[in-house]
């Protein structure tokens, strides 16, 4: 997919975006929920205090504290969950089975603060997120100073958080993936109605239709209507060119009519010279025209898109008609084809192959031999003659535009520039050259029609 494909940018686009949303949500996500953590083990440690404060008794020693929670986790040195109370005056404390022989170093809380909450190390070094809160019980004795705290292990909710940004983390990524494939759905039912344009654009450069053809979004109209319109414009064009070129043909019959007429009086009267003169000038007329008029019939084609002919059936058909012209009944034709289909319109093979066998029946003295074949990716087919031999010079000569081998010979002298002008048009070569018989050979090569 190239860089500039639209359809790239759009998938890319939508990635990015995508992408860029997921990750702020999921952002968001965590973050709510490490709030709503952080929030419930607050209030779980302030249930906590509330139950270990209930439980301790201004006359009774504080070995006698009973909070009543009943989480086994209190019970388990290390277990992960810690209470503590901690007399100020004499240093006496009572703690949970959780911290064995360990207490917690908690620091003073604030006057009238209330509860505080502080991260401390715990009995195996982890670090603990502990709740304290200083308090005077005034009993039948002297008022006591405690300091109530309980704790939690920080990576308890942690691990909870992790597991939770983990898990949000494959969601995302599966919601991501559904949306990349839900844009590329879009894009590509988005752009069909280019690939359908596109697919009318190559049947009309392919002569299979006229015009963009077919039922189009509201959105491609637009273009669709532009777009007929100038194919319209230039069918115009090239009818009222053409229209000009058989009205210049038909405009230039009565004279070259008078030319003859001209010349045949001039003949009978003796001035065989002058005859002579308006003879070549009208048959000079004659072959432009025809020219010009054989090529106006050719079809500029895009190199981008494919045609198919029969290259052998146009061989077989074109020889088929020679051998009953006149010329053609005197010769012998030698075949050697092969079934070969190549990359070119019907009626332009026709015509490239309708000049070369009249080049070679004109020229030939009694065989004509053509050969056809698929040579490294491209069909080949050769025409050659047992005619008179020529140079080098009048070789490299042939083709030119209104230059003729023998001036003695009648024809338009132009068919082998017509050969080549219809192969610049469909990506072929010509080359000529001297053939095994002795005359003329002129070998074609074509692009092979690709495989559907």
């Amino acid at each position: 997919m190239s860089a500039h494909s639209l359809r790239l940018r759009l998938l890319a686009g939508a990635g990015a975006w995508i992408a860029v949303a997921l990750v702020l949500a999921g952002a968001a996500i965590v973050f709510i929920f490490s709030a709503s953590v952080e929030r419930d083990r607050h209030e779980d440690l302030l249930a906590r205090l509330d139950r270990v404060l209930t439980g301790v008794s201004a006359d009774g020693a504080l070995a006698q504290v009973d909070p009543g929670l009943d989480d086994p986790r209190y019970e388990t040195p290390a277990g992960g969950l810690y209470w503590q109370v901690l007399d100020l005056a004499s240093g006496e404390t009572a703690r949970s089975r959780s911290l064995w022989d360990t207490s917690l170093d908690v620091p003073a809380a604030p006057a009238a603060s209330g509860p505080a909450l502080a991260t401390v190390s715990g009995p195996s070094g982890q670090l603990l997120d502990a709740l304290s809160q200083d308090v005077t019980l005034r009993g039948t004795g002297a008022a006591r100073q405690l300091r109530v705290t309980v704790a939690e292990d920080a990576a308890i909710r942690g691990s909870d958080i992790r597991s939770f940004t983990f898990d949000i983390g494959v969601a995302l990524a599966a919601l991501g993936a559904a949306l990349v494939l839900a844009g590329w759905l879009t894009v590509q039912l988005g752009l069909r109605p280019l690939a359908a344009v596109r697919g009318a654009v190559e049947a009309v450069t392919a002569g299979r239709s006229q015009k963009l053809e077919g039922s189009y979004p509201q959105e491609v109209l637009p273009l669709v209507d532009e777009v007929n319109a100038l194919l319209a414009g230039h069918e115009r064009s090239i009818a009222f060119a053409r229209a000009r070129a058989d009205d210049l043909a038909h405009g230039l019959k009565t004279p070259l009519a008078v030319l003859s007429a001209t010349a045949a009086k001039l003949r009978a009267k003796g001035d065989t010279g002058s005859a002579e003169v308006l003879d070549m000038l009208g048959e000079e007329m004659a072959q432009r025209v025809d020219y010009q008029l054989r090529l106006a019939q050719l079809r500029i084609r895009s190199g981008e898109h494919t045609l198919s002919a029969s290259l052998d059936q146009a061989l077989l058909r074109s020889v088929s008609v020679l051998r009953k012209t006149g010329r053609g009944e005197e010769l012998f034709w030698t075949l050697d084809i092969d079934k070969v289909t190549v990359d070119m319109d019907p009626h332009d093979l026709l015509e490239l192959i309708g000049v070369l066998l009249e080049n070679g029946a004109k020229w030939a003295d009694s065989e004509v031999r053509v050969a056809c074949r698929i040579d490294g990716g491209m069909a080949e087919f050769e025409v050659g003659d047992d005619g008179p031999g020529m140079t080098e010079a009048e070789i490299a000569s042939l083709g030119q535009r209104g230059k003729r081998l023998d001036e003695t010979r009648s024809g338009t002298g132009f068919g082998i520039a017509i050969a080549r002008e219809i192969l610049n048009l469909n990506g072929g070569t010509l080359t000529l050259g001297r053939a095994e018989t002795g005359g003329l050979s002129v070998k074609v090569r074509i692009p092979v029609a690709p495989r559907h």
